[in-house]
């Protein structure tokens, strides 16, 4: 109005006076004067103007342009009305500008996927101390009487209809109810406010009277982050029409709907476009059938519930079925049923005379649909809770220890659990493993990783492409050591920490047992704190702890760190699945996907060393005779190793960064070892087997005041000499021994639980190998010289049936060996034809690729090899060598015939009397085991 009045002043009328022009004008500012004398009832009688940013933006032009007039600074009496309209333009002008402002900062809100206000960073917490009962309002009863009943983490998000007497009339009875809020136990406040026109949340949690301001606030956070998803937040409208879409990519379901199962699911708090029709869906969500009318009854002459009778029989039967074996664990090795016929068959049988039964059709639309999102899914009723299922095919070895292992790793679990939760222990869990090697191609050529199980992105000009080369004379193994966050139970996931990854050369790099026990003692920060240590690994040789250099890497990691106790346990061998650190590997896959690596070349004179040598072993043999070439070959390696670094930084599990260490070098390892030399300064420390180290009196005593060896456990505790070990930080009654697994007396082939051998005294006499181990050399002390009978694995026919044409397993059908990782015991390969040089080099990888263990098959399905090369089957660790081993010439033949060991002696005497007499070792011979013999000389043969 004031702008139309300005206007038409100055542009109606032409040939205005000065007193006339200066008196309309003055005359509006007389009307907004008398307008602020109005009282309330007046002005909510006017007319009132809504004026959007576009009319604001209008306005204040009009005014700018009535500005420029000449008239308007003609005399005093213009040039006062040029200020007054002047500062209501700025005004018109600003508040333009706040609108739009405020507009796109709404409309930004708008497209947020998060809300605005998130309850980690405006959630407000108040301490409240508490009342004596007779000073206690009456105003808080119900609240006081909710939160000193509640147990344990117990909290109450205030409601005003259960918690109050009358619900609050005003803001201000609000106000006062929790500004005076005092209750007979201390309390925290949590107030969150979603924004909008939403009430703020107000969550009344029991806390403790003695605690520090720092302590309030920091609770305060945990309470805020753990509990965030039982606050009501103001969702975006992005974050709606996602979800809408979401769903309305699987199935149309209406709006209203959509809106009542979103508000259900995200707790929003956004007002509801149609209030009635969301409480209705609510209540018929909740169970309310009334609201709903059933229609059946129309249909005269087809009852709904004739088949009931049969349903019930038919859902006790697959009830049945489910429950049969509580150990499978969701798995099943076959069908129960072979058709839809069998199974109604079954269910036929349990129905009383004259019941009615469906068709297969019908019977089928009750089963569960095998694609619940697919349109079809509308079609099933879901009321038998079966489906059709393909059969999924498993490659995994099965081990006799296999249950055993399983059992220990859990014991060390709750172990873990146990020390953890004790205040005055700091515990630390580790789980390693070596990844696969990767190839590393020679200059110019560079070699795939042999990771393309996804797609990679990158750009549409360019063509991924590498080598694919059999054999390769360098490689990178990376060393990951997961440091597990210990959870409060075993049911939670032990796959959670920091992971480490050493990319190590495989050629002059090599994973030892030092060099892992140095790379775990880098990665604790605070050394001096930690008091117990726990590890869990797989079976290779640079883990097994029943090797001794394996025990000395540790005995020296015990000795680096003062540990008060370490305990060591690994997986049954081929179930390296179990460890926890293999769940890595798959993630650091997505760095070595579609990648090709190639060494920086070395000057001509390296290059041609290099080239001479054809695999790792020749590489460092060549660089003893040049000791250059060493230095070398690792400057070349090392832009390749500081790549995959780089690729494996970016990655993370649970959204923690992986951490990559620089390889352990010589020198660091060599200062590791300076505690053998300290403890046992007559031990060999180039020379750590079994053979060598039980010659050494003081290393064979230290372990036996200190170490507890089992198969598949070791573990070091500090003893109470004072002279010999420092004072452990530990009492000795909480350094108890992890136990061995122990079978149940009802023999249903489970173990006991923790709890029930805990702080008992175990032994491994419940371990399947052990036990057959023990029966062998129980039968052979009984057993005596032999004059007719031959060994078992002379002369048989090969009884596998993928080898094709199955053929005698004898000294002329021997072709190779290969040694179990877990007894070290070398077993004979056998194959009907002579295997050709390329055989023999797919053979010498498929031996370096895989882990032996003794009764497992050589070659995966679908390999060159399978079919065509087999090992003896049904034989274990415990099983001798083979006599074919002997009489073929593949190795050493002053093997143990028992254990395998080197160095074993011949009873000249016996072969007088005997063609085929076999070594055995000194401590098995102490053990009463016999000397093997073959083929006795007869009568024809001393006639001879």
């Amino acid at each position: 109005v004031l702008c139309n009045a300005l206007w038409y002043v100055t542009n109606k009328h032409d040939t205005i006076n000065e007193e006339s022009s200066r008196k309309s004008v003055l005359a509006i500012p007389k009307f907004f004067k008398k307008y602020q004398n109005y009282n309330d009832t007046k002005r909510k009688k006017m007319k009132c103007i809504k004026l959007s940013a576009n009319s604001l933006e209008s306005h204040s032009q009009a005014l700018y342009s009535i500005l420029l007039k000449p008239v308007i600074k003609s005399s005093p009496s213009w040039c006062r009305l040029h200020d007054d309209i002047k500062a209501l333009a700025d005004c018109l002008s600003h508040y333009k500008d706040f609108l739009n402002k405020k507009a796109k900062e709404i409309g930004n809100n708008h497209n947020l996927l998060h809300p605005v206000r998130t309850v980690g960073e405006f959630t407000s917490v108040e301490h409240r101390r508490s009342c004596r009962p007779c000073d206690l309002d009456k105003r808080y009863t119900l609240l006081d009487v909710a939160l000193r009943e509640g147990s344990g983490d117990f909290h109450v998000f205030f409601d005003e209809e259960k918690y109050l007497e009358h619900p609050f009339q005003s803001n201000i009875q609000r106000y006062r109810f929790f500004s005076e809020l005092h209750l007979t136990v201390p309390i925290d406040i949590f107030r969150f406010c979603p924004g909008g026109s939403v009430v703020s949340s107000v969550c009344v949690v029991p806390a403790s009277e003695k605690r520090s301001e720092q302590e309030i606030l920091v609770d305060g956070a945990r309470f805020a982050l753990k509990n965030k998803h039982l606050f009501k937040e103001y969702h975006t409208r992005a974050m709606r029409r996602a979800f809408k879409e979401k769903v309305n990519n699987i199935t149309r379901i209406s709006p209203a709907v959509l809106d009542m199962i979103y508000k259900e699911l995200t707790l929003d708090a956004t007002t509801a476009a149609h209030p009635d029709t969301q409480e209705r869906l609510r209540l018929i969500s909740l169970g309310e059938t009334e609201l709903i009318a059933d229609l059946r009854h129309i249909n005269p002459g087809r009852p709904s519930d004739k088949f009931d009778e049969f349903f019930h029989h038919l859902a006790s039967v697959v009830e049945e079925s489910t429950a049969a074996d509580e150990r499978r664990h969701s798995n099943a090795h076959l069908s129960e049923w072979i058709s839809l016929g069998d199974l109604m068959e079954r269910a036929i049988e349990r129905c009383p005379a004259n019941t009615l039964i469906p068709s297969k059709a019908l019977v089928r639309l009750q089963f569960a649909p095998r694609n619940p999102y697919a349109k079809t899914a509308w079609s099933f009723t879901s009321k038998i809770d079966v489906q059709y299922k393909i059969q999924k095919r498993q490659l995994r070895a099965y081990h006799p220890d296999e249950h055993y292992c399983n059992a220990l790793f859990k014991y060390q679990r709750e172990r873990a659990i146990e020390l953890n939760n004790l205040i005055d222990i700091n515990v630390v869990f580790f789980s390693c493993d070596d990844k696969a090697k990767v190839p590393i191609g020679e200059p110019g050529f560079a070699v795939s990783t042999g990771v393309r199980g996804k797609k990679s992105i990158a750009p549409t000009s360019t063509t991924l492409v590498a080598g694919d080369h059999d054999m390769t004379k360098s490689s990178l193994t990376p060393s990951v050591s997961l440091q597990i966050d210990i959870p409060g139970s075993t049911d939670d996931s032990f796959v959670r920490g920091q992971v480490s990854v050493t990319v190590n050369d495989s050629v002059f790099q090599a994973s030892t047992p030092f060099r892992h026990a140095v790379s775990i003692s880098k990665q604790i920060v605070d050394k001096e704190q930690v008091n117990v240590l726990l590890k869990y690994s797989d079976g290779g040789v640079d883990h097994r702890n029943n090797l001794e250099s394996v025990k000395c890497a540790y005995i020296c990691m015990f000795k680096e760190l003062n540990l008060d106790m370490l305990i060591l346990c690994r997986c049954a061998p081929g179930h390296s699945w179990r460890n926890p650190a293999e769940r890595v590997m798959s993630i650091l896959n997505l760095g070595l996907q579609n990648c090709s690596l190639e060494r920086e070349r070395l000057p001509e004179h390296d290059e041609a060393l290099l080239k001479k040598c054809g695999s790792m072993k020749e590489i460092r043999q060549m660089s003893v005779k040049e000791p250059h070439l060493k230095e070398a070959y690792k400057t070349s390696i090392e832009p390749v190793q500081a790549l995959i670094q780089n690729r494996f930084r970016r990655l993370k599990l649970k959204d923690k960064p992986i951490e990559t260490k620089d390889p352990i070098t010589e020198d660091e390892i060599d200062l590791f070892k300076r505690h053998l030399r300290e403890m046992f300064p007559e031990m060999n420390l180039e020379k750590l087997q079994k053979v060598n180290t039980d010659k050494v009196k003081s290393y064979t005593s230290w372990k036996q005041r200190h170490c507890q060896e089992r198969q598949y456990s070791f573990q070091i505790r500090k003893c109470t000499d004072a002279g010999c070990c420092i004072a452990p930080n530990i009492p000795r009654e909480k350094m108890a021994l992890l136990p061995d697994p122990v079978l149940r007396e009802d023999e249903d082939g489970h173990f006991k639980i923790y709890s029930e051998v805990n702080g008992k005294d175990t032994s491994e006499a419940d371990r399947p190998t052990y036990t057959s181990a023990t029966t062998r050399l129980s039968l052979g002390k009984k057993r005596k010289v032999n004059t007719k009978t031959t060994d078992p694995s002379f002369n048989i026919i090969s009884t596998d049936p993928d080898v094709q044409g199955n053929f005698s397993l004898t000294a002329q059908t021997a072709r190779s060996t290969t040694k179990c990782v877990e007894c070290l015991k070398p077993r004979v390969i056998y194959g009907k034809l002579k295997l050709s040089g390329r055989q023999e080099l797919l053979l010498a990888e498929l031996i370096s690729e895989y882990s032996y263990t003794c009764g497992a098959p050589l070659t995966p399905p679908g390999h060159s090899l399978h079919g065509k090369t087999t090992l003896k089957l049904g034989i274990d660790c415990s099983s001798p060598l083979e006599l074919t081993y002997y009489s073929s010439s593949l190795g050493p033949t002053d093997l143990c015939y028992y254990c395998g060991t080197d160095g074993a002696l011949f009873d000249v005497s016996l072969k007088q009397k005997f063609k085929s007499v076999l070594p055995v070792c000194k401590p098995c011979l102490e053990k009463g085991l016999a000397y093997p013999t073959f083929r006795p000389y007869g009568r024809t043969n001393t006639k001879n």
